[in-house]
């Protein structure tokens, strides 16, 4: 039986890598993996951070220490793969990868400083070379979208999308028109559009942090309609988020939203946004379902990745 080594990232609350810490381990178990997760002790004895949208510097250079430590000490075997949650944002435990390494090795990449108005733009000239050693390492990186793999242009990507949030969804009363999701920095809302959209309706655009993931998706449950306005995304999360507790989400003809929505819920101008804000305004409209979206490649996305890693599907699937 083969051995996958499992590198995840320091599991932020409402951050996908929350649930990626046990849902991969999870999933590889199930196709007859034995999983050796690097760091689950650390974690085991302390709490995570609450609270915040990304992983406490200290806290996650501790755990990737600890992830080193671990993993140079292992005995590697001839039919180990190693598998990286997320190589974004390149730490430590990468270079290790360039003095002890098995013979197969994995990762996914979510988004990585190629992003436009993200927090590490400024430093992408050292920070990307960086980023690229890293993959070159691997057999593979599996990335969301095809948005995503032409920015990045390595050789060795496989887009796989994202797999369903393994979270309770909520179907409510639509209590709420319209919402705003993202998180409130230039790279996510264009808050010069958005308010001019509460103008011209004379109707507020709610906005709510939540501290937890049915919070969250309760409060997309009970809105009609979610508004983005993003300039940068890699793959789209809060749709699907949205879609799967039956909100309308609206969204620009950039990124990767055309890949994952019907022309129906992509605008290509505000002119074009109004349009189609006053004809939902108007009509009782079915919420999307999750047949819109990469159903199928979503559904698959653990099987396709394993196969990969096997050697048992090609790629494209």
């Amino acid at each position: 039986m083969s051995r996958i080594i499992f590198v995840p990232q320091y599991p932020t609350p409402m951050r996908y890598q929350e649930w990626w810490w046990w849902k991969l381990p999870q999933e590889f178990a199930k196709a007859g993996f034995s999983v050796k997760v690097l760091g689950a002790n650390v974690l085991n004895h302390k709490k995570t951070a609450q609270g915040g949208m990304f992983s406490p510097i200290k806290s996650a250079i501790a755990l990737e220490t600890a992830q080193i430590n671990e993993y140079m000490e292992l005995d590697l075997k001839h039919d180990d793969i190693l598998f990286m949650a997320d190589i974004s944002f390149p730490g430590l435990f990468g270079n290790v990868l360039f003095h002890k390494k098995p013979k197969r090795c994995f990762a996914y990449c979510h988004a990585t400083s190629m992003n436009t108005l993200d927090y590490f733009e400024k430093w992408r000239p050292e920070k990307f070379p960086i980023e690229s050693s890293h993959a070159s390492l691997m057999d593979t990186v599996f990335v969301g979208s095809n948005y995503h793999d032409d920015k990045l242009r390595w050789q060795n990507t496989i887009v796989t999308r994202l797999p369903y949030p393994p979270l309770k969804t909520f179907n409510r009363p639509k209590t709420l028109f319209m919402v705003s999701a993202s998180r409130p920095t230039p790279q996510k809302v264009d808050l010069d559009l958005e308010m001019r959209i509460e103008e011209k309706f004379k109707w507020p655009i709610i906005r709510r942090d939540s501290d937890n993931w049915e919070d969250y998706y309760k409060f997309l449950a009970q809105a009609k309609i979610l508004l983005i306005t993003s300039h940068e995304d890699t793959f789209g999360y809060q749709i699907v988020d949205a879609v799967l507790n039956h909100c309308i989400p609206l969204a620009p003809n950039r990124c990767a939203y055309p890949e994952l929505l019907p022309k129906e819920c992509i605008y290509d101008s505000e002119e074009d946004l109004l349009k189609k804000l006053s004809y939902l305004l108007q009509l009782e409209v079915m919420p999307p379902t999750p047949e819109l979206l990469c159903d199928q490649e979503m559904k698959d996305f653990y099987s396709n990745i394993i196969q990969v890693m096997t050697k048992e599907k090609e790629y494209p699937f």
